[in-house]
């Protein structure tokens, strides 16, 4: 049989002291792979990819077994802030809304101002249309006239030369 391994024990300060900075190695990693979620420029995932436990982990190149089990409190900023980020986006969409609202009302009215106008023009326009069919009635009617007047005179100045070289 095999002689068993010795356990190494280390020193529990020491031990202590590593284990204390780790953890605020993996705090300050995951703090800031947050910031570059939220703003929109990660390196390890995809760009617009929501704020969740496992997009931090990845993005912070930890296993998130480790945010959960070491970082408790973190996952609750991680919770106000994606809860912060929802609610800026509603304030922003409402505000848009609004917005739009506002357009539309005013677009809405608008309308209704030039539609009223069409209606009040559309006695003139039909009083026109019918003076204007009949101005081009008279000028059709003055044009014929002309026309006759002067294939008269033509007919006339014939009759006087004829007159002329008669005599």
């Amino acid at each position: 049989m095999p002689k068993p391994k010795a356990v190494r024990r280390g020193n529990p300060a020491s031990l202590g002291e590593h284990k204390e900075r780790s953890l605020k190695t993996t705090r300050e990693q995951l703090e800031l792979a947050l910031a570059r979620i939220l703003e929109g420029k990660p390196r390890w995932i995809k760009p617009g990819r929501a704020a969740s436990a496992l997009s931090v982990a990845k993005e912070a190149q930890i296993d998130r077994s480790t945010l959960y089990r070491y970082h408790a409190d973190f996952l609750d900023k991680l919770k106000r802030a994606t809860n912060a980020t929802a609610d800026r986006l509603l304030d922003s969409k409402r505000g848009e809304l609004s917005r739009a609202q506002d357009k539309a009302r005013e677009y809405r009215n608008m309308a209704e101002d030039l539609q009223s106008e069409l209606e009040a023009l559309a006695p003139q326009n039909y009083a026109l249309s019918h003076r204007l069919q009949e101005l081009e009635e008279m000028i059709q009617a003055r044009d014929a006239v002309i026309a006759d007047l002067q294939e008269r005179t033509r007919d006339m100045r014939n009759v006087v030369k004829l007159q002329r070289t008669a005599r």
